[in-house]
């Protein structure tokens, strides 16, 4: 597995890196009792990060950013995007962690970004390529869950 199969989405990181940031400076607690937080982050956490390198797994050796072949097993069977569904998890599990209302106003944004610019560009980029075998992959797969 190569680490170029892993790719890290820009929003997420910018929208957990701006959290943070207000975090430590504008403290707004989700939990008045942190172990609830990490009792829900980190099982989200773990799941998430097992279902983003599954993902990168699958793909193999090729390079995700210009796929030669349409990955449809492993996790690609049940969701078309599942590094983001994983990245998502990674994400909620952090602001549980940290315990953090700034990411939970963030996340929201974060989200419409990744669904209304992130994946329709991938989307189009697939349909391109494959035609007519993927329109059939997103008729049969759902977009995330």
């Amino acid at each position: 597995m190569q680490l170029k199969n892993l790719p890290i989405p820009e929003a997420h990181v910018f929208g957990i890196v701006l959290g943070v940031l207000l975090h430590l400076f504008f403290k707004v607690k989700i939990f008045h009792s942190a172990w609830i937080g990490h009792l829900v982050g980190w099982p989200l956490i773990v799941f998430g990060t097992g279902l983003s390198l599954w993902a990168t797994g699958e793909a193999g050796e090729m390079d995700i950013s210009s796929p030669q072949k349409l990955v449809t097993g492993g996790p690609y069977a049940y969701s078309r995007n599942p590094m983001y569904v994983g990245w998502l998890m990674i994400f909620l599990g952090i602001t549980f962690v940290i315990n953090s209302i700034w990411l939970v106003v963030i996340f929201p944004i974060v989200m419409f970004y990744i669904h209304f610019v992130d994946i329709p560009k991938e989307e189009r980029l697939l349909e391109q390529k494959f035609g007519s075998k993927y329109r059939g992959y997103q008729n049969r797969v759902r977009k995330y869950l």
